[in-house]
């Protein structure tokens, strides 16, 4: 493997290769070993060494991190690397924060999913945001299903859909009962709550 590339943004060196991909290191980690345009590389040696040197700042960059706001295990990981921290040492870190309960991914879900639940979103819609930001789909699922049961689904549903239907008015009931039924389906409602929710309000015109 050879770098094609070596610069600098805002205190990270961003290398390219020729085979491909790009690593983030940290400048002053790469003061310490240093890389020129042309080089060939043992790409897995080098990470190994840069993980040895960056971890006691990359802890301290995961705590700052986390003063910030909660973060789930991904969110932290993909934050260090964004700041030059190699994806092994940025892994050691948020493993070693986990064991000490500052990360904990079941507990972030159940507060974005808790939160959420007060909004008129669908349980589909709420998981796809706890897995966008790093939850495996499990426990998303479980998270979700926590807050969002059906009746409060159907609660949700019922509100969205009476906002809505009074711009729908004037369109012809089947094509404002379709475009009714997208927009509920797009906040994350399932069918079967659709259906129940959107049924009532064009009942007089079956």
């Amino acid at each position: 493997m050879y770098i094609t590339g070596i610069r600098e943004m805002r205190g990270v060196m961003l290398l390219s290769f020729d085979e491909g991909g790009l690593l983030r290191v940290r400048k002053k980690h790469f003061a310490k070993n240093p890389l020129s345009e042309g080089d060939e590389l043992d790409y897995d040696a080098y990470v190994s060494r840069l993980a040895q040197l960056q971890w006691n700042d990359c802890m301290e960059a995961a705590l700052s991190i986390l003063d910030r706001g909660a973060q789930t295990r991904q969110m932290l990981i993909e934050k260090l690397v964004r700041a030059g921290y190699v994806t092994p040492v940025a892994e050691q870190a948020a493993q070693r924060l986990g064991e000490l309960g500052l990360i904990d991914d079941r507990r972030f879900a159940e507060r974005i999913a808790e939160s959420r639940s007060r909004s008129d979103e669908g349980i589909y819609a709420v998981r796809r945001k706890l897995q966008a930001k790093g939850i495996d789909r499990d426990t998303a699922q479980e998270a979700a299903e926590l807050f969002l049961d059906n009746e409060q689904q159907l609660e949700a549903a019922r509100r969205f859909a009476v906002k809505r239907f009074e711009r729908l008015r004037d369109l012809p009931p089947r094509e404002a009962r379709a475009k009714l039924g997208q927009a509920l389906a797009r906040r994350g409602f399932s069918w079967d709550i659709i259906a129940q929710a959107v049924d009532p309000l064009f009942a007089q015109d079956d």
